[in-house]
């Protein structure tokens, strides 16, 4: 408007004030009920985009062409003066202007930030396992409330599935594998924690779009090579957020006090010892990403410097809750040893509840009733993953990481034991030590069943032969969102709900696993080891040389209860 006279400029920067004010009063508080009724709406981004734009946003990258949103005029009431009349009558007029000015800010930045919206972000939301949970979030964020949260959320609106319960996505997972089920690891602890850390605000986060979490994040996945990459992203973008709800930037490394006061309320809220120092490790690594691969020290090294120091603050901080974390790990032990060691029918009585079950849905597959998997039912595909998880889990004593990193190339190059040839001997490679299961014949056609029947479905894809199947090195366990499994304890935990069986975690079956091997000689026992790869060195090379027949030993005295 530099031709316009300045009476026209007023008049631009008065309506701006009373949009911005206008939306101040009616575009920052959303109602958990209409959020839910467009979540459950036959078209829900189009109607989040009528919501959003009736509130005086933009939504930008909208493929087909809709008339820009019309700005409402509607006057609101003077904050000074309400401050004085009501919230603030009994402070001091500095005291006043002072929050006036942080509301000003607080305008300004809901008006830079707050009011435009990505078309691929809303997307994204919507097809996220819990859209409600996802928005609400990003409406936070965006310094926006949420109001009439219920206290037990409902889940995502999702195809009917009445006999899988559904659970709400915990601390981190918005973004998890895509498992219509599938969460975060933090479901372990309980609704009550998540609803008091919710509560206190513990889990609102900058966007993880800003450029700082953006770059950090591939990092992470690419020269890391870290697959949860994203919940170390979260971590940060949370801490980010408490340290300064306006903006996302490395100034915190200047507010140690606010930092350790941060990592003491996560204490204080019920979060264990070693999840605080998971805390503090994703800051840390955040910040040596920033200080060595970035060109932070040629652009302003009196903050390089900062960050360098306060690297040294956390490891100051680390020190200190050390101890901490130990007496804490030394408490569980002393806990897990008061329960006392199940015994094998106790371990496995899951995979005992669920198995009429799932032998229907496999007669229904080995039959050919479908094509392939196709007329199975969300569940029943959901009923096939959980159970055959659950057996490499629970009946071989292996770690949920075998799960999670098994591919298709460890499958396909399965070798069958030469002395027994009833038995199958699958390793695998890419965990913490190479892994080695032995699955019987009868196993072994039901994870051949789900590999050619019911994967391709929740790969999303039709069946097609093995030798047609370029991507060898996919992930053997598929989520129903063609994503890999996050976390195979999550799947286990929901398994056992299902049927109502106490809880088994892969930590009790090994320790019931270990128990049984006390009576075994010297020789014996080195095979149960080698079975549960208790040493990599042990592990590599039960792996390199194959030794079947020993994997195969371990399996049926243990497990079988058979002798020679």
């Amino acid at each position: 408007m530099k031709n316009s006279s300045e009476a026209d400029i007023l008049a631009v920067v008065e309506s701006a004030k009373r949009a911005a004010s206008n939306l101040m009063r009616t575009g920052r508080v959303w109602e958990y009920s209409l959020l839910s009724r467009i979540m459950k709406s036959p078209d829900p981004i189009g109607r989040m985009i009528e919501e959003l734009q009736s509130r005086g946003n933009a939504v930008v990258g909208i493929p087909t062409k809709d008339p820009a949103p019309a700005v409402p005029a509607k006057t609101h009431w003077s904050l000074p003066v309400h401050l004085r009349r009501s919230c603030m009558r009994t402070s001091s007029e500095a005291d006043i202007l002072a929050v006036v000015e942080s509301a000003k800010r607080a305008v300004s930045n809901l008006m830079r930030t707050g009011r435009v919206w990505e078309y691929s972000l809303l997307s994204r939301i919507m097809q996220s396992p819990d859209t409600i949970g996802r928005m609400i979030e990003e409406l936070e964020s965006r310094g926006n409330a949420v109001v009439g949260i219920p206290t037990e959320a409902p889940t995502a609106a999702v195809p009917a599935v009445p006999d899988v319960p559904v659970e709400a996505p915990a601390e981190s997972s918005s973004e998890s594998s895509g498992e219509l089920y599938q969460c975060p690891d933090t479901t372990k602890q309980g609704t009550s924690l998540r609803e008091r850390m919710a509560s206190l605000g513990y889990y609102k986060k900058h966007s993880l779009d800003h450029d700082l979490l953006v770059s950090f994040a591939k990092f992470l996945q690419f020269d890391m090579s870290n697959e949860n990459f994203k919940q170390e992203v979260e971590n940060v973008a949370r801490f980010l957020y408490f340290m300064d709800p306006q903006q996302a930037s490395l100034l915190f490394v200047r507010q140690h006090e606010k930092s350790r006061e941060y990592f003491l309320k996560l204490s204080e809220a019920g979060l264990s010892k070693q999840t605080v120092q998971n805390y503090i490790k994703s800051v840390k690594r955040f910040l040596k990403f920033h200080t060595g691969s970035t060109d932070l020290c040629f652009t302003d090294r009196v903050l390089h410097e900062d960050c360098k120091n306060y690297i040294s603050f956390l490891d100051n901080i680390q020190m200190a809750t050390s101890k901490q974390v130990s007496k804490e790990t030394t408490r569980k032990r002393f806990d897990t040893f008061q329960e006392g060691v199940l015994s094998s029918t106790q371990v496995t009585a899951v995979l005992a509840a669920a198995k009429k079950d799932f032998l229907a849905v496999i007669g229904k597959l080995h039959a050919g009733e479908c094509s392939p998997g196709h007329q199975l039912t969300l569940t029943e595909l959901q009923l096939v993953l959980y159970y055959l998880e659950a057996i490499v889990i629970l009946e071989h004593a292996q770690w949920p990481g075998v799960v999670e990193h098994m591919t298709v190339t460890e499958w396909i190059s399965r070798r069958r034991d030469d002395t027994r040839p009833g038995f199958v001997v699958v390793a695998v490679k890419e965990h913490k030590t190479a892994a080695t299961f032995v699955l019987t014949q009868e196993q072994e056609m039901w994870f051949d069943l789900y590999f050619s029947e019911v994967r391709p479905v929740m790969l999303g894809k039709k069946r097609k032969r093995v030798e047609d199947d370029d991507e060898t090195d996919e992930r053997f366990f598929i989520s129903s969102t063609d994503k890999a499994i996050y976390n195979a304890s999550n799947d286990l935990e929901r398994l056992h709900k299902k049927y109502q069986v106490p809880k088994v975690t892969s930590q009790m079956a090994r320790r019931a696993y270990e128990t049984a091997t006390k009576e075994l000689s010297d020789v014996q026992k080195t095979k149960v080891a080698g079975y549960l790869t208790h040493s990599t060195a042990t592990a590599e090379k039960h792996y390199r040389m194959k030794e079947r027949g020993s994997a195969v030993d371990a399996f049926l005295r243990n497990l079988r209860g058979d002798s020679e």
